[in-house]
């Protein structure tokens, strides 16, 4: 009981402490995939770290994941690559031990003031459940599920 409560608590420090450095860098400028991917991928792999020690899984160095996103914003193929709306982005990453990579899927939704909702879209063991199993088999908050934070776009 102690324990899940310390880990609950954990994650929500985390969560706010990314929210915290992500407001600050909030400002109101033309928004472009650019800095959506240099937000999203280092935000994603602190957030597979701390997946992994809720899981109880020895943890892996952020650096080393090698986290690195590919987005474009949704709609037709004509749909100018810039501006808040919905945003598709993949995050290739390379899981630790073997080194291969894998890709998790977002449905991001980008404001005008850089701030995003990601929420996850796959795969189901990375990213697409709200929670994950933890050690004892309890189901702890997926870190991954949801990525929220902000990117300068002055």
């Amino acid at each position: 009981m102690i324990g899940q409560r310390r880990t609950r608590v954990a994650a929500a420090v985390c969560a706010a402490v990314l929210v915290c450095i992500g407001i600050s860098a909030c400002g109101s400028s033309q928004l472009n995939p650019g800095p959506l991917e240099a937000s999203i991928a280092p935000a994603f792999a602190r957030l597979y770290v701390l997946q992994q020690v809720e899981e109880g899984n020895p943890h892996p160095s952020a650096r080393k994941l090698d986290a690195r996103a590919s987005c474009q914003k949704g709609g037709t193929v004509d749909v100018t690559q810039n501006g808040p709306g919905v945003w598709l982005c993949e995050i290739t990453y390379l899981v630790a031990g073997p080194g291969y990579p894998v890709i998790a899927k977002y449905n991001v939704d980008v404001q005008t003031d850089g701030c995003f909702a990601a929420d996850g879209d796959g795969p189901v063991s990375v990213n697409g459940s709200l929670t994950v199993t933890g050690p004892g088999y309890q189901q702890v908050p997926n870190p991954l599920s949801k990525i929220v934070a902000c990117f300068d776009v002055t």
